[in-house]
């Protein structure tokens, strides 16, 4: 039965399917045309041959494998759990105060006995499998374990049906008041109380139409990313249980092409499991043989976990290859709640924008929803992180000062001047008092101040050749005192980890930057050239803000379709700690 549900869900996904997909739409006519379903990769390689791209879905709901949800086995079924019941008499109602007061404003059945149940049942399902991969309260998943265990056609389900729905309105409700960081780490979310606030206008109004539509709106705009995503998360709930071996694939010398190892085999089933596109030769001879194809589809498959893809497995490649997939479901989930959740906080004035995804140390500039260009940037180390914030960049500053932050003085500085007090003059730092006084590092014995605590100094860089800033400053409000920022330093952006700054965020790209932004402010190049050539300071505002904003995604679909995965730096996720097997 696996085997045949594996099956259906891989012909459902191929990549060179093209269907028009109404698995769930409403019993209405069509209505609406899914504008962007039509999307193909520019490159056959740029995703997993398990995705799929619709085309010409005409419904005014598209859905994706519902009806294959109740077939999945997750939650896994425990039998020793007391939570299961066959009998809607023995559940345990979770809002039996809401139940009445539903009955006694809809004595009608909410989830039967009209066209549309079914897909409410569905969404409802959908939300449910969604939310508790996610990460949320255990009791979502509970939930979704029961409504998995019944028969979803049989009426006495009903209040099963509205406590799950009150606990997902309830949820939804707790995660609509998180700040923009929160709404981005999502790391505090499975202790949320689902505490649900419910007025009585509000019950008087509800309806079997308007059921469907909350549902809907709870889900967030079933696009063709949203689809991705949704096959993907079902994909790997399922590849759990089809997996051909639980055993890691243990740590070793590295794996070189030509080389034989007697780890190449599960090496390869690990491959074949993320691309059903990747056949391997079944000559037993040659099993342990590290060939070419092998070394073809691992390549790819570093190149989309933001390895360098040189075809050798070593320690970085065994963890993303040993990573479980029902994790790879709970990554994606979490990301694809942390995008609906953003669009809260996307500026009104977002004609330009400036993504800065810190896991995958890259910046996008985006401009009228089309990206103008990337670039690689450096963020904060994971005890120094980079803030998730959103703002407005409303200045570029050339040639600025670096204002040294206090705790880089005492962490990292004053160490150094105890060793060499003729540090601060060869990386040309400036000492003031608290009174703005120039002070002289001559007239200080560094050998007495400490590490810890107040320093009576404040300390800049002067601008110019060394600069930590280098030549460029991206200035934007925020309580923290981090911008984006040009280099002294361009050898780090060679590396693929890029953790390496006390908060800020180095932009290797920063000359394409100014130049984008100083342009659409109305100064030329050559006068950007010219104030570089002076090496003085200079504020340059902008003539319109463009947002930025420091986001946190982990997995994300490119403009091709490819899906990417990257660690999860800051350890967010540390409820997942055994995310690699």
């Amino acid at each position: 039965m696996r085997r045949l549900l594996f099956s259906l869900l891989v012909s459902l996904f191929s990549v060179n399917v093209y269907a028009s997909v109404s698995l769930l739409g409403p019993s209405d006519e069509p209505q609406n045309v899914f504008k962007q379903a039509n999307q193909q990769p520019s490159n056959s390689t740029a995703m997993p041959s398990h995705s799929i791209v619709v085309k010409g879905a005409q419904t005014n709901e598209v859905g994706l494998g519902e009806r294959l949800l109740s077939r999945l086995n997750w939650p896994p079924y425990d039998p020793q759990s007391n939570l299961l019941v066959t009998d809607i008499s023995a559940y345990q109602l979770r809002y039996p105060q809401l139940q009445q007061s539903i009955q006694y404003f809809h004595p009608e059945p909410l989830w039967y006995g009209y066209p549309q149940a079914r897909n409410a049942r569905d969404q409802l399902q959908w939300l449910l499998l969604e939310l508790s991969l996610a990460g949320g309260p255990k009791q979502l998943s509970d939930w979704l374990r029961q409504i998995n265990h019944v028969d979803n056609d049989s009426p006495q389900w009903e209040a099963l049906y509205t406590d799950a729905y009150l606990g997902v309105m309830a949820f939804s409700q707790q995660l609509m008041r998180l700040d923009y960081a929160q709404s981005m780490a999502l790391n505090d979310i499975a202790t949320t109380p689902l505490h649900i606030l419910i007025d009585e206008p509000w019950l008087a109004r509800l309806s079997r139409s308007d059921l469907y539509q909350q549902l809907t709106g709870l889900r967030g705009e079933l696009d063709i990313e949203r689809l991705r995503y949704r096959q993907q998360i079902l994909y790997w709930v399922n590849a759990q249980q089809q997996r051909q071996s639980a055993d890691n694939i243990k740590r070793g010398q590295l794996i070189h092409a030509g080389g034989r190892d007697s780890r190449v085999p599960l090496v390869r089933q690990r491959l074949a499991e993320f691309d059903i596109a990747n056949q391997f030769s079944d000559d037993l001879d040659q099993a342990e043989l590290m060939d070419q194809a092998t070394v073809n589809a691992l390549q790819q498959f570093q190149a989309q976990h933001g390895l360098k893809a040189d075809g050798i497995v070593g320690n970085d490649t065994l963890y993303w290859l040993n990573f479980k997939p029902i994790h790879r479901s709970k990554m994606l989930a979490r990301n694809l709640l942390r995008k609906q959740l953003l669009q809260r906080f996307m500026l009104v004035s977002d004609q330009q924008r400036i993504m800065v995804n810190v896991p995958a140390y890259q910046m996008t500039y985006m401009d009228q929803g089309a990206e103008v260009f990337q670039s690689k940037v450096v963020v904060g180390r994971a005890s120094r992180a980079t803030p998730l914030l959103v703002s407005e960049i409303s200045s570029v500053v050339i040639n600025p000062y670096w204002n040294v932050p206090r705790t880089i003085v005492r962490r990292d500085i004053i160490p150094k001047l105890r060793r060499d007090p003729s540090y601060v003059e060869q990386q040309r730092f400036e000492l003031f008092d608290y009174h703005g006084a120039a002070v002289q590092s001559e007239q200080i014995d560094w050998t007495l101040v400490k590490d810890t605590g107040a320093f009576p100094y404040r300390m800049r860089q002067r601008p110019g050749p060394g600069n930590a800033l280098g030549a460029y400053k991206f200035h934007f409000d925020n309580q923290f005192a981090v911008y984006l920022h040009d280099t002294s330093s361009p050898e780090l952006f060679s590396e693929q980890q890029r953790a390496f700054s006390s908060g800020c965020v180095r932009v290797e790209a920063a000359e394409i930057l100014a130049a984008t932004l100083l342009k659409q402010a109305g100064y030329s190049d050559q006068y950007k050239q010219h104030l570089i050539a002076k090496g003085e300071p200079k504020w340059v505002p902008l003539r319109q803000k463009v947002p930025v904003y420091l986001v946190y995604f982990t997995s994300w679909f490119d403009g091709s379709g490819g899906l990417h995965y990257r660690k999860d730096i800051y350890n967010f996720e540390a409820s997942e700690s055994a995310l690699a097997s």
